[in-house]
């Protein structure tokens, strides 16, 4: 056998002990975004479409759907369209798993007088957000940096703190990435759980994890190569593809695992593993959101709970 190579399991319900597996959704499509919010963002953001049918996931397509226009302006134009024409390729099955916060905290939420727009859902959020830190003639590291300034101290949703999620949407790490996510769904048409209910032939967008989905699914939570640790992180990124192949039934061609084991920033994978999570999220109907989390905050959504729970 290959590095790659590993008998499969069968699927059944994710929370039994010893063999973690995620539960397939019907027929559809599934797409995971690894985003960012740099400038030149559409030279980063990786996109990974994976084909659902009952028995089994198919990973069809790796690629960066903005690099023709990687300008961060251009990017969120060009989202909407680019979401529609993948639902329409999709015949309006289709889901996509995004890794950036589609809300705010509750508490910077009231401090920035956004509490009512967040609990209308991300694109009025990110509608409001746009317009008062970026505007049409505005710079998005200038709005970010605003940005970031007027939050003040990190604070975690209630969802970060159920996932153990380290970097808030506000944080150092993450703001521009927020900040630019949540502008470019402002002009975006989609059902948004746990704000929306799914609608038939319209696109569903939620919020994923991947550090998540790996954590979940092998107890892996360091997916990209670090120079202080004098290697690469190559084997651990196989062993994820693994566990993905034997828990979800992913199917993958070798150049695929390749391009994924290979990619030392990690972006390929997080793309899959996102996949991974909103698919097992749409097989669960989206549910499970516990009833202490705020409307206005919003859900990150993954596979069912850890196996040894």
């Amino acid at each position: 056998m290959s590095e790659l190579e590993t008998p499969s399991s069968p699927a059944a319900v994710f929370g039994r002990a010893r063999a973690p597996t995620v539960n397939v959704p019907g027929r559809g499509v599934v797409i995971g975004l690894r985003w960012s919010g740099v400038e030149g963002a559409g030279n980063q953001i990786v996109a990974a479409k994976v084909e659902c049918d009952p028995e089994r996931l198919r990973l069809v397509r790796l690629w960066r759907p903005f690099t023709d226009a990687p300008g961060r302006r251009d990017v969120l134009v060009r989202f909407g369209e680019w979401l529609a024409e993948e639902a329409r390729w999709a015949e309006g099955r289709l889901v996509v798993g995004v890794d950036f916060a589609l809300s705010l905290a509750e508490t910077h939420l009231r401090q920035l007088g956004l509490l009512r727009q967040a609990i209308r859902g991300p694109a009025v959020l990110g509608k409001h957000l746009f317009e008062r830190f970026v505007g049409s003639a505005g710079d998005f590291t200038e709005g970010a940096a605003r940005f970031r300034a007027e939050l003040g101290s990190d604070r975690p949703r209630a969802t970060d703190c159920y996932r153990a999620e380290l970097h808030t949407p506000g944080s150092a790490r993450s703001h521009r990435q927020t900040l630019f996510g949540l502008c470019t769904l402002s002009h975006v048409k989609a059902a948004v759980p746990p704000w929306d209910p799914p609608e038939p032939g319209k696109p569903t967008l939620v919020e994923v994890r991947p550090a998540h989905v790996a954590r979940v699914l092998c107890g892996v939570c360091a997916l990209r190569d670090d120079p202080r640790d004098g290697g690469t992180r190559s084997s651990t990124r196989a062993a994820v593809l693994r566990t993905l192949r034997s828990a979800a039934r992913l199917e993958f061609e070798m150049e695929q695992a390749a391009q994924i084991v290979e990619d030392a920033h990690g972006d390929h994978l997080d793309a899959v593993l996102a996949a991974a999570g909103a698919a097992a999220a749409w097989e669960d109907g989206f549910q499970g959101v516990p009833s202490n989390v705020p409307r206005s905050e919003g859900w990150i959504h993954s596979v069912r709970e850890e196996p040894w729970r």
